[in-house]
């Protein structure tokens, strides 16, 4: 069957630019994928709803009630690093491999992952399965347009991850998946050395996805205890500024005009690499993927990014009190 390549091209209508392993696609985009699958290149859908925990929603019953058909849930807090202190911490490259191989997901098959809220949970999820080195990543931008679409839903009741058999997932070796964390991940060690050097304003662009009222300290975070605030010499970016209100992403055009007349970033400029790339954080390492997507994947820049994992639920409680700024 013939698909419209169009589709798969970088644009501002149905997918982002490639981004090593990552793209976003439309629902559009992912129907015509669809329409090209077969027993030896299969298409599976990843529901990676998740919701903040004084939510009342429950992403794993949604998931039972209806979800794209032939899917797979990807429970963001068991995919994660057993016995921390902090939340979704990134897993470890055994529990990430027996945690797909229970999903049914093999080494070829076209993830698309999704989630109910429109872009939210759903970045960090595909950038999980893209860091651990599955080769064709999709993200659906969004389920809701999706479904004004009328495409098809599944909404059988289930009572188990939709009948999957496990299977044996084939990895990267441990020597690429290193690699690719080194790359793309900051420790808070690595983060609390640039601070107190300095160098994290002269080497990087910090930006924070949490609100703006948390990030100055106005408002308090949502778990309890927890001081709001920001690391020193970073911006506030709201990941909301890179969505349309209906929660999918802007288009490239309207995002390298957000970047450069807010933040004096162009990145159609040769000149951003000075620097040695651009670190994203958020509360707890969510929505930080966002902007993380919204400059690779869809504006398609090739300035490095780095992930700080443990975000501001980890710094708030390990760093010294003179690196916790407030604007109050």
């Amino acid at each position: 069957m013939h698909i419209d390549q169009s589709l798969f091209q970088p644009n501002d209508s149905e997918l982002g630019t490639m981004s090593k392993n990552l793209l976003t696609i439309s629902p559009k985009g992912f129907r015509a994928l669809l329409s090209g699958a077969s027993s030896t290149s299969r298409v599976i859908p990843v529901d990676a709803t998740w919701y903040m925990p004084n939510s009342p929603h429950n992403a794993r019953k949604q998931f039972k009630e209806e979800r794209l058909e032939n899917g797979v849930f990807f429970d963001l807090d068991s995919v994660a690093l057993p016995d921390s202190k902090y939340p979704h911490m990134l897993p470890t490259f055994e529990h990430f491999k027996n945690s797909v191989s229970q999903l049914g997901i093999k080494k070829d098959d076209k993830v698309v992952v999704y989630d109910k809220q429109g872009i939210f949970s759903s970045p960090r999820v595909a950038w999980n399965f893209s860091l651990f080195g599955h080769q064709n990543v999709y993200l659906l931008d969004n389920y809701n347009t999706y479904k004004k679409s009328e495409y098809p839903l599944d909404t059988k009741s289930i009572d188990t991850n939709n009948g999957v058999e496990n299977v044996q997932y084939e990895t990267i070796s441990n020597e690429k998946f290193d690699s690719n964390y080194k790359s793309q991940v900051i420790e808070y060690t690595e983060l609390l050395d640039l601070v107190k050097s300095g160098k994290l304003e002269e080497d990087y662009v910090f930006f924070d996805a949490r609100s703006t009222d948390r990030f100055t300290g106005e408002s308090p975070e949502p778990r309890p205890g927890l001081p709001s605030g920001h690391v020193p010499s970073s911006l506030s970016l709201p990941f909301t500024k890179v969505l349309n209100t209906d929660k999918t992403f802007k288009s490239r055009s309207e995002l390298i005009e957000l970047f450069k007349n807010d933040y004096g970033i162009d990145f159609e400029s040769s000149d951003f690499p000075k620097k040695h790339g651009i670190i994203v954080s958020c509360g707890t390492g969510v929505t930080a993927v966002i902007l993380r997507v919204a400059i690779e994947s869809v504006i398609g820049s090739t300035v490095p990014i780095r992930v700080y994992d443990g975000s501001w639920t980890e710094w708030a409680q390990r760093a010294p009190s003179e690196f916790i700024i407030t604007d109050v």
